[in-house]
């Protein structure tokens, strides 16, 4: 079956210096090939043309740079009758068309956002509810489990010299008696300008703090469900036959992830980790390290269903 030509024309507002308007009709990806004082005579050409093409012709209106609808040779038959019965004026031609509906839309979008749409379309199972779909949001569990991260990558890289550390000699400064001054046993006393600290920081300090499993486990479950609330769960396995972060993009890229802030992949794949490398908006864990900030960070998780499965396991 042969494939039907379509030849796509253009009517545009346009304004010189004092304001006057006046229509520009052009064919797609030529130049300007007429300018018209009046919108009517802008449509009569397009009709002119259109009778004399062999091809299916539409005409796209602009005003104010923005698309306003389009019409077929018909259409802009009926368009050109009602603007002169009606005696609509040059400067509200395209806004009078569009108001009476004289002109094609694209069918405006649903409630639900295209990432929402193309994560349920990518999807090829349902979630498990006991992983992703739990009845409480534990918002508490969450803030503990995340403090109790961060402070599990906190080091003790500060600290300061004690009395034993610092150098200096371990000769008595004076008598212990008869002197007049307070007994001393060494110049590295911390009451002595250079002398160690008493009681400073030191590397032994351990900055972790205690969650218990079930709060920790039910951050985990709560971040997934608010996840899978939000319609960003994609179920697939991403593998790669080399590392490469092009190979990488590639994959992002079906699956309209590639503009995203911050994607979360969820592998055990070396070469996945190291094509992410990269790529400031790609992070990449194992299932067994999941991370609660990373989960409630994440625009979108995409999860394999073997790692679907060991979540199941966790969860009963």
């Amino acid at each position: 079956m042969a494939s039907v030509i379509v030849d796509k024309y253009y009517i545009s507002e346009t304004f010189d210096e004092n304001r006057n308007v006046s229509f520009t009709f052009k064919k797609a990806k030529e130049e300007v090939s007429g300018h018209f004082a009046n919108f009517i005579d802008a449509v009569n050409e397009f009709i002119n043309v259109s009778e004399k093409s062999e091809n299916v012709t539409h005409v796209w209106f602009h005003r104010d740079g923005k698309f306003r609808g389009s019409v077929n040779l018909e259409k802009a038959k009926i368009i050109a009758n009602r603007v002169v019965e009606d005696k609509v004026e040059n400067k509200d031609a395209i806004a009078y068309i569009e108001k009476e509906n004289l002109v094609d839309k694209p069918a405006p979008k649903t409630a639900k956002s295209q990432k929402a749409e193309k994560m349920e379309e990518k999807a090829k199972l349902d979630l498990p509810k006991i992983v992703f779909g739990i009845e409480k949001i534990y918002a508490q569990a969450i803030f503990d489990a995340i403090l109790a991260e961060r402070a599990s990558k906190r080091l003790a890289t500060h600290k300061v010299k004690s009395r034993g550390e610092v150098s200096g000699t371990g000769k008595k400064p004076w008598a212990q008696k008869h002197t007049g001054n307070a007994r001393a046993g060494s110049l590295r006393s911390p009451i002595f300008v250079g002398g160690g600290r008493a009681f400073g920081p030191t590397t032994e300090r351990n900055y972790e703090l205690k969650i218990n499993k079930k709060a920790r486990k039910n951050a985990l479950f709560s971040a997934l469900t608010m996840l899978a609330n939000a319609n960003s769960v994609l179920v697939r396995e991403y593998q790669l036959e080399t590392i490469s972060t092009r190979a990488l993009l590639v994959e992002l890229n079906k699956d309209n992830l590639i503009n995203l802030n911050n994607v979360l992949i969820v592998s055990s794949d070396e070469k996945v980790f190291r094509s992410a490398r990269n790529l400031p908006n790609v992070h990449t864990t194992k299932v067994t390290s999941l991370s609660i900030e990373e989960l409630v960070a994440a625009d979108v998780l995409v999860i394999s269903e073997a790692d679907i499965k060991y979540l199941e396991g966790m969860a009963k």
